[in-house]
């Protein structure tokens, strides 16, 4: 069971998460009203509000949002982050593939999937080599 005081946490690793999602709120407020729609400067706020308030008070009892906000905190949650970060690595690099295949089979370009694509792919690669000389 997760507590918002976990040995190891310092108080700014536990606030980080969400300071970091009412900045983006704050951001989706700029964005939309420079662009005159104040229905969605409104809404893009209330929706990364809502996503930390949650966040906050799930992760007194809900391991996975205590580790959503940030809290990893001994090699089990590192090793449940890794694990979750190379599934959500492998299902964006097939919507990639397939939103490039998609576009090139409608006749057009393939962009911007094929800069996303490339993008990804050369971060993996020179992760990989990075990583493997490291240890």
């Amino acid at each position: 069971m997760s507590t918002d005081h976990e040995p190891g946490t310092t108080r700014g690793q536990r606030w980080a998460v969400p300071a970091l999602g009412l900045a983006m709120g704050v951001g989706y407020i700029a964005i939309f009203l420079a662009r005159h729609d104040p229905g969605m400067a409104v809404a893009g706020f209330v929706i990364m509000a809502v996503y930390v308030l949650i966040l906050v008070t799930a992760s007194r009892r809900s391991e996975a949002a205590a580790m959503l906000r940030g809290q990893t905190t001994d090699e089990r949650r590192h090793a449940i982050n890794r694990r979750a970060s190379a599934f959500t690595l492998n299902v964006l690099v097939l919507v990639l593939l397939g939103g490039f295949a998609t576009e090139l089979i409608r006749g057009n370009s393939g962009h911007p999937w094929d800069v996303l694509g490339g993008v990804a792919g050369t971060t993996y690669v020179l992760a990989t080599i990075f990583f493997s000389r490291r240890g």
